[in-house]
């Protein structure tokens, strides 16, 4: 320890600037330079500590969001995968229907409570909530309905799928074929199969399911909220809780004609995937795949963490810093 006229200078810090040091040799103290000034390198951490909060917390969120879109693209194909299950239960329902031997017969002779007795068991045995027995100008002979499937109509005149299906017959696929339409009932997923006595149709039978019955159980399989709009961009049905705010005609015809996936936030924080519904191999409507975007929360989460583990890292620093000046001026 250095002996000094003033014996409470007894650190070299504690002569002020300008001053003879003991045993220094003499002459004024060397100024403190620039770079080596503690509040710049105290405000050069907090300003890298900020920083590395702040990029913590932007990767988090970016991943989070990447392995959400990850999750609605695939969403997307597994929903058409599974539409294509829901076709084929319902085209084999119609084929059992159009063949079963009797049916064609009594069409023919309207029939009517001959039909019942061949076709109920059949619907009874299937997961088609809906089927219809229809004459060539659209008259309705039979309709039979699952519990809680919309009510049977007395007519289908004037839809399209019934005049291709009768002038299909002699098709590869025999008029056979699916598609959306739109009743006053609502959106529905129709699958549609002529039926032939000798070789001249006399009707058709059409299998058809609710489309927001298909987006639920869709929505079920896949966890996802789906929606399906329309070629101008209107909502026709959903699986969500809240009402999906319609495209522009732009976008959905866009979409339609195969452009690449738009994304866009549907309502509030609800992140939504937008793509082609194909029915039977043929875009039908817009099919958009949607969930919670969380991402925002996972970040701020994460910053936090590195701020507590930034702060903890500071004060167990600081506190050896301490020990080791201690020990170092006792020892002196």
């Amino acid at each position: 320890m250095a002996v000094t006229e003033d014996p409470w200078l007894t650190w070299p810090e504690d002569f002020p600037p300008g001053t003879k040091r003991p045993g220094g040799g003499g002459g004024p103290a060397r100024p403190e330079r620039w770079y080596m000034r503690r509040e710049l390198h105290l405000a050069i951490g907090i300003l890298v500590a900020i920083l590395t909060v702040f990029l913590a917390g932007q990767r988090a969120t970016a991943g989070a969001r990447a392995t959400l879109d990850s999750r609605l693209v695939q969403g997307g194909a597994d929903a058409d995968a599974g539409l294509i299950a829901i076709e084929s239960e319902q085209l084999s329902a119609a084929r059992a229907v159009a063949f079963t031997q009797g049916v064609a017969t009594a069409l023919a002779a309207d029939d009517g409570p001959a039909l019942n007795r061949l076709v109920t068991p059949l619907q009874a045995n299937s997961t088609v909530p809906m089927i219809d027995i229809v004459q060539p100008d659209g008259r309705v002979l039979l309709a039979v309905r699952a519990k809680g499937a919309p009510a049977p109509v007395a007519s289908r005149k004037g839809l399209r799928a019934l005049k291709l299906a009768l002038s299909g017959i002699h098709s590869s696929r025999g008029g056979r074929f699916s598609e959306v339409v739109i009743y006053r009932s609502g959106p529905t997923l129709l699958t549609i199969s002529p039926i032939v006595l000798g070789s001249k149709p006399v009707g058709a039978v059409l299998a058809m399911t609710p489309l927001a019955d298909v987006l639920g159980r869709l929505s079920q399989e896949t966890g996802v909220e789906l929606t399906t709009y329309d070629t101008i961009g209107d909502p026709i049905a959903t699986s969500a809780v809240f009402n999906p705010k319609p495209l522009s005609s732009d976008v959905a015809q866009t979409l339609m004609g195969g452009g690449a996936i738009v994304t866009r936030y549907n309502w509030a924080d609800h992140r939504e995937k937008l793509g082609r519904l194909i029915v039977d191999h043929q875009p039908d409507a817009v099919l958009g795949v949607s969930l919670e975007d969380d991402s925002n929360v996972t970040g701020r989460w994460v910053s936090i963490d590195v701020a507590i583990g930034l702060i903890c890292t500071a004060l167990i620093l600081a506190t050896y810093w301490a020990r080791v000046v201690l020990a170092r001026r006792r020892f002196e």
